[in-house]
């Protein structure tokens, strides 16, 4: 019988381990990363390629792209599609981000190998009709009046505005003007010109037997269609931080965020920040969490983040608190940050950090269809799976001097562009 009055054992995680990833090519180039685990006869596919944001010759352009390349082919119509996916009981989502654009197929495998012919046929022949357009165009203004009738999601809009550019990919806002201004001729500029066979990856997880890999090699190795490298165009706003205060109707607490530009994924601080942001605000039990929240009740929740992109990124801090409360949250959020910068984080709260990291980690690698979100994440960053294992050691070897050198480099008050939404009521 086991003894219930002690407590379990906690042993620290000493090392990763990253299930089996086979990698091959296709004869066109197109890259494959075979996820061949678990017991369930399921299969997720996911195509992705780089034609996000950043790489975009209009604004909204990839979103549109990547959202109705599946209504319509030139075989079915949307509502065709639409039938096939539910007949089978699978799933096809399209979606897109600041550099990439994907679709993601979950399936039967006794039915995988008509969900993936289904993809290559939305991939390869799709007719982007005028009137799913128009729908398309219509719900996002509509989804986007929504939206702006939230605070939270004002200040996201006006930080990055702020720290970007309103005219940069990783910057401008969705308008309403903009959805009116996609056309069918621009969204056929884009898919010619960004979804080729040399920017193109596909992850392939679950049960994956000889009949699906057969199925994939075929279709889609069977063409080619080289395209060429976009173009990036760097980020130029000032990083002098600022004060913005906007107005709005919507409700009746302030949404609050602050924060600055970052760097780009190949950072050799890129570990130490991650850390760094982990003790400050980027988990529960963080110092914000348990100062502004826990201790002063000035809010339910606060948090920090650190958004990277393919060629840039950025820090910011959020919460939505009432009015009365935000400037005391905004000095507290400064004091944090002084305390990271003067004094050395003890080796009780790291270790515990550090482990708290590491379990999230394993998380991340347990079974096929998290290991393929995590493929896809790292992709995502420009970087091999592989490469999550240096990054964790390092995370590991980061002492507290490390963490108070990092805070005293990067948190600057003169820096900070603090973003307040506020209601006008």
């Amino acid at each position: 019988m086991p003894d219930r009055k002690k407590g379990v054992l906690i042993k620290p995680v000493q090392q990763l381990y990253i299930p089996p990833i086979e990698i091959y090519f296709l004869t066109n180039g197109i890259k494959v990363y075979e996820i061949n685990l678990g017991s369930q006869d399921i299969i997720k596919m996911e195509i992705i390629h780089e034609a996000g944001r950043s790489t975009e010759h209009q604004k909204l352009i990839s979103k549109a792209t990547a959202s109705l390349m599946r209504e319509g082919t030139d075989f079915k119509s949307s509502s065709e599609i639409a039938d096939e996916i539910d007949y089978y009981g699978s799933s096809i989502k399209t979606a897109s981000n600041m550099d990439f654009s994907y679709s993601t197929l979950y399936s039967l495998s006794k039915y995988a190998g008509k969900g993936i012919r289904l993809m290559h046929e939305i991939y390869t022949q799709p007719t982007f009709p005028e009137d799913e357009i128009e729908k398309f165009k219509k719900l996002n203004i509509q989804k986007l009046k929504e939206e702006l009738g939230k605070n939270e999601v004002l200040s996201y809009r006006q930080i990055t505005d702020e720290i970007f550019g309103k005219d940069h990919a990783y910057g401008y806002n969705s308008t309403e003007e903009s959805y009116k201004l996609i056309t069918r001729e621009e969204i056929i500029r884009h898919y010619t010109q960004r979804y080729g066979t040399n920017n193109c990856t596909i992850i392939l997880s679950g049960k994956i037997t000889d009949t699906i890999r057969k199925e994939v090699i075929n279709l889609f190795g069977s063409f080619d269609k080289p395209i060429t490298d976009p173009v990036y165009t760097p980020v130029t706003t000032s990083e002098v931080g600022r004060k913005v205060q906007i107005y709005s109707k919507n409700e009746h607490q302030n949404a609050i965020k602050t924060g600055f530009r970052l760097f780009d994924v190949n950072h050799t601080d890129q570990s130490a920040f991650y850390l760094t942001n982990a003790i400050l605000g980027g988990y529960f039990g963080s110092r914000l969490m348990t100062s502004i929240r826990e201790e002063s009740g000035y809010t339910y929740d606060i948090y920090s983040t650190v958004d990277q992109m393919l060629h840039d990124g950025c820090f910011y801090v959020s919460t939505e608190a009432a009015p009365e409360y935000t400037e005391s949250i905004l000095k507290e959020v400064l004091h944090q940050m002084d305390v990271l910068k003067n004094e050395p984080v003890t080796s009780k709260e790291l270790n515990m950090v550090k482990n708290y990291l590491m379990g999230n980690f394993m998380n991340v690698l347990d079974g096929p269809v998290n290991v393929s979100s995590f493929v896809k994440s790292m992709l995502f960053l420009g970087r091999e799976p592989t490469d999550f294992l240096s990054f964790s050691d390092e995370i590991m070897q980061i002492t507290s001097d490390t963490i108070m050198h990092t805070a005293q480099e990067y948190f600057k008050e003169e820096n900070m562009i603090e973003v307040i939404v506020a209601s006008t009521e």
